[in-house]
């Protein structure tokens, strides 16, 4: 061997045991570079009887010449002894003057570099870096390894250069120096990456017996298309059962939740809550119960999915918003349903610990309808203070008027002049839009005459109303409005704050100074807002800052929700599901006789 290429391999232990002797393949090579098969095959057989076990190189009828003793320098970029091989190719380059290796040697040892430096970049991070390299240096990475080709397509697809990375996948694919396993490396890359049309596409060119090992995963990437809505996407029935019998014994809750979040998608809510149920069984994370609660609402459960919302509500804070919403529905009834105080409390501690405006709303909502009004004050001004929608405002405002604190009611009134009409119909109408069960005294009929002996079991008469002749019909008449109540001049700003429940930052009390200057009296228009109640008395507002003179018909809250958005498909979900037969009522959740798997 040549004494630089000997040294380099014993400083990389690589060298060969001493006594050791290795044929010399030299005149082997040269007959093979001069294309003469009889030459080779007689000095084969010479080296085969002389050294058992030898075989022929695999190099050597593709070999280049100046390669016949480059083993050991493969052996180096084999073990990635990278600054060793360095080290070696000076070494002989000095010991040997015009010595170059070889072009196979070479090419391999840029395509290596290439390598190590693609899989820093990335490893780094720098996605946007690494773009930029395959603009310079695209035919090498086109020419390189199969990972170079999917590391550098994946650099394009998150730079948001999604063609350039299909084009850049789609030539790896097809190239022939990719064998199946590569394939199936490169297509797996890419499911993460490209929507899955593209993944079909790409498929396309791969014989199917080369994907069969895959197939669960690209099922798996299917129905996550389908649960993103990726159009044009669907999943086979023989598909379905395929990875229903997969998720079936699988320990990973994931792919049980994923069955679940599908069967939640067709709609097929017991086939959903048995899978969210396995899902949660084998340890699924907050947001598989976020799914199973859904589940139980949609099923009529309300309770049940009360009770799985409020336990998972600390590790995902959907479920926290999820235990707000469920008995909000029951606390905001006018006439509302006997709650457990034990259900209450937790109720308003979540609510307080989460600052949550419409849970307080909630809660003082069902205190005013339960004549709890202390506490319905108390409520409504945290919820104006955390969140002061329409009819918070509205809630707070009666809450102070039945207080009698008539000058906070009207400073309220007045502050959401232009914005609220219902608040500001408090005083143009003080009849509340519908009446609390606390104002009307239940009394009973009193007896018409007295009992006899004898039941008195004859129907009684039905009152008949007279009808009213229409000119007696007076006009209503126009509110009276004191010029003390409005307009004022109040401050604009809400003044309420309330921190939430456990918190070390203390509320900030505003200070109650009125503003210098002259505040305007006249409030201006707001976009989306409908008319104030005292327009129809002649009275108009400033123009809104867009220049619109005239109120909003529909206003935005009137309108229907915009197609495609997550309220619209909210509203499309009934809100009181019909009861299941196969599903308890009350009670623990009941085993469902889910359908049988394949």
């Amino acid at each position: 061997m040549r004494p630089a290429l000997i040294l380099a391999l014993g400083l990389a232990g690589l060298a060969p045991a001493a006594g050791a002797e290795r044929p010399d393949e030299t005149a082997l090579r040269y007959y093979a570079t001069q294309r003469q098969p009889e030459r080779v095959a007689a000095e084969a057989g010479r080296l085969t009887r002389r050294f058992p076990g030898w075989t022929p190189p695999a190099d050597l009828w593709t070999a280049e010449p100046g390669a016949e003793d480059e083993e050991g320098f493969w052996d180096l970029l084999n073990a990635g002894r990278l600054d060793v091989l360095h080290k070696a190719l000076a070494e002989r380059a000095g010991a040997e003057p015009g010595w170059k290796p070889s072009g196979a040697l070479a090419g391999a040892l840029a395509r290596r570099r290439l390598r190590d430096e693609v899989r820093a970049i990335a490893k780094a991070g720098r996605w946007a870096d690494l773009a930029t390299l395959a603009d310079r240096r695209r035919p090498e990475i086109e020419a390189g390894e199969p990972e170079v080709a999917w590391t550098v397509a994946e650099a394009l697809a998150r730079a948001d250069r999604a063609p350039e990375a299909i084009a850049l996948f789609g030539r790896a694919l097809a190239s022939p120096r990719a064998g199946a396993d590569a394939r199936r490396a490169g297509l797996l890359r890419a499911l993460a990456l490209l929507p899955m049309a593209e993944i079909d596409r790409l498929a396309a060119g791969i014989p199917a017996d080369d994907l069969a090992p895959i197939r669960i995963d690209l099922i798996r990437a299917r129905l996550a298309a389908v649960l993103r809505d990726e159009a044009g996407q669907a999943v086979g029935p023989d598909d379905l059962a395929a990875f229903q019998a997969y998720a079936e014994p699988a320990p990973d809750p994931d792919q049980a939740a994923l069955v679940a979040w599908y069967a939640l998608k067709r709609s097929d809510l017991p086939e959903a809550l048995a899978w969210f149920k396995r899902a949660i069984a084998r340890g699924g994370d907050a947001m598989v119960a976020h799914g199973l609660a859904h589940t139980l609402l949609r099923l009529g459960l309300h309770r049940e999915a009360e009770d799985v919302a409020y336990a998972w509500r600390e590790p995902l804070v959907n479920n926290t918003l999820l235990f707000i919403d469920i008995l909000e529905r029951d606390l905001t009834r006018a006439t509302p349903p006997a709650i457990e105080p034990e259900r209450l409390r937790r109720y308003a501690e979540v609510t307080a610990a989460t600052a949550s405006g419409e849970g307080a709303q909630a809660l003082a909502w069902y205190a005013t309808n339960t004549c709890q009004f202390d506490a319905a004050l108390a409520w409504f001004r945290r919820a104006v203070a955390w969140f002061p929608k329409e009819a918070t405002v509205y809630g707070y405002a009666l809450a102070l008027q039945r207080a009698g604190q008539q000058r906070a009611f009207v400073e309220v009134v007045n502050r959401y002049d232009g914005l609220f009409p219902r608040v500001i119909g408090l005083l143009f109408d003080p009849r509340p839009d519908r009446p609390s069960p606390c104002d009307a005294a239940t009394q009973r009929p009193p007896e018409t005459a007295a009992r006899g002996t004898y039941l008195d079991l004859a129907p009684r008469p039905e009152p008949r109303g007279r009808v009213p002749n229409p000119e007696a019909l007076a006009a209503p008449a126009a509110p009276l409005v004191r010029r003390s109540d409005f307009p004022l001049a109040v401050a604009m700003e809400n003044d309420l704050r309330a921190a939430p429940a456990g918190s070390p930052v203390p509320a900030v009390t505003l200070p109650t100074t009125r503003p210098a200057g002259r505040v305007p009296t006249t409030a201006r228009r707001v976009p989306g807002v409908g008319p104030m109640p005292y327009e129809r008395f002649g009275f108009s507002l400033l123009p809104a800052w867009t220049g619109e003179a005239g109120p909003s018909v529909p206003s935005a809250a009137e309108r229907p929700a915009p197609l495609g958005s997550l309220w619209s498909a909210m509203q499309a979900v009934p809100a009181e599901p019909p009861a299941r037969p196969d599903i308890a009522t009350t009670g623990a959740i009941a085993s469902v006789n889910r359908k049988a798997q394949p």
